[in-house]
């Protein structure tokens, strides 16, 4: 069950990056990781598929996956402060957005930019 579940994730993933590919607005690269890291833990297949595939090999760089990173925290930091800003009114539920934001942030740093981050990396 929990393997169908990863596998229908990956797909929607990865057709939400390839879809990204034409469309600016949808961030290609966190939804082809996204898929890989999905993939990875259901179907070794699929997730070659997606390390050698023509389209999708050369978003599994580590260099890729950091703009990704940086991406990931402009988006996640827009949302935090356009919630805060419009739609949360309360003292506590500001505070949450922000710690939650903090500990994203923390997170994503340590995560791609650790020199010890072993990235999936595309070997032909």
């Amino acid at each position: 069950m929990i393997r169908l579940l990863l596998i229908s994730g990956g797909a929607i993933s990865l057709a939400l990056g390839i879809i990204g590919i034409f469309i600016p607005v949808l961030p290609t690269t966190p939804f082809v990781l996204l898929s890989a890291g999905l993939f990875l833990r259901s179907s070794p297949a699929l997730y070659n598929r997606v390390l050698k595939g023509r389209i999708t090999s050369r978003y599994m760089t580590r260099e890729t996956g950091q703009r990704a990173g940086i991406s990931a925290l402009i988006i996640m930091w827009s949302m935090i402060l356009l919630t805060l800003f419009f739609v949360a009114e309360t003292t506590w539920l500001k505070i949450i957005l922000i710690a939650v934001g903090i500990t994203g942030t923390v997170f994503k740093l340590r995560y791609f930019f650790s020199k010890n981050h072993k990235q999936v990396t595309n070997n032909h």
